[in-house]
């Protein structure tokens, strides 16, 4: 928030912990309180004083007769007759009570009911600050459940995002192969499984675009650090076609654009190499496929 935005609010923390804002103020300010993380844990740092000043004084019962003539002084209302012999008993029993040594001595104060009101107002004030202290603190336990929402949903949305991209990819790469598969002008070559997988084979298609689709299965499992290269081999020498990296099944399904040097059909081999690939052929082969002559 800037601050010409907050400015018109400071020094209002105080007066809301209090409860002395008027209605207009109070609701500008605790709308303010929906965006401004500073003014609440301002108004939070106060509650504990204005609590403090409620309950830090002992309640003392006034007597009936101080009680009815200061109600008459701020109501304007003189005590019925009926009440006041029963009035006039509790005044003389205050009196005498009022000169023990075991009571504290209360001082009268002047009679001026504007003074009363001031006094009753501010205790009014003050507890219902703390009516407004739970609302700062039930506004600020709903603000973090709903960051904590936010941030969840926002989580879920991510992950089904990437989920959705993962389908979409996969339905793409399907459309790709079939669309390989069922053309009119694909080629293919067989390539089978060496003595070290001898149940491991693999075909190899490919539409005069240059696109190919080589679908594997059985290879064995890879040894941790190795990965199988496929081959174009050539007469002047081979060349890399792309990294296989089979399923926990032995499956596995690859796309790949054949080199403008190689023409196909031609022969292919798979051979287990260091990950990441080499230049040239290193490891022993497990599939070798050959074009009927």
């Amino acid at each position: 928030m800037s601050d010409t935005q907050h400015g018109q609010f400071d020094a209002l923390a105080a007066l809301y912990a209090m409860g002395a804002l008027g209605e207009d103020e109070r609701d500008a300010f605790e709308t303010h309180l929906e965006v401004c993380v500073e003014c609440v844990n301002e108004v939070k740092s106060l509650l504990p004083v204005t609590h403090g000043l409620t309950h830090g004084a002992l309640p003392l019962e006034a007597p009936a007769a101080l009680r009815a003539r200061v109600l008459g002084e701020v109501t304007g209302v003189t005590p019925s007759p009926r009440e006041a012999p029963a009035a006039a008993l509790l005044d003389t029993r205050f009196g005498a009570l009022e000169g023990s040594e075991t009571f504290a001595h209360v001082v009268e104060p002047p009679r001026r009911g504007a003074g009363l009101l001031f006094w009753l107002t501010a205790t009014l004030l003050v507890a219902a600050a703390g009516g407004g202290g739970w609302y700062v603190s039930e506004l600020d336990r709903q603000t973090q459940g709903l960051r904590a929402n936010m941030d969840a949903a926002m989580q879920l949305a991510k992950r089904a995002e990437l989920e959705l991209e993962s389908v979409r990819s996969a339905a793409a790469e399907r459309e790709a192969v079939l669309a390989i598969v069922t053309g009119s002008d694909v080629g293919q070559l067989e390539l089978t499984g060496q003595p070290l997988a001898p149940r491991a084979s693999a075909r190899a298609l490919w539409n005069a675009a240059a696109d190919m689709v080589v679908l594997a299965t059985g290879l064995p499992p890879l040894p941790a650090g190795d990965v199988y290269q496929l081959w174009f081999v050539l007469p002047d020498a081979p060349v890399s076609a792309t990294l296989v990296k089979p399923g926990p099944r032995g499956d596995a399904t690859v796309m790949l654009k054949v080199p403008d040097a190689v023409t196909l059909p031609t022969v292919m081999a798979l051979t287990i190499e260091p990950a990441g690939g080499v230049d040239a052929p290193t490891g022993d082969v497990y599939l070798l496929g050959q074009p009927a002559e």
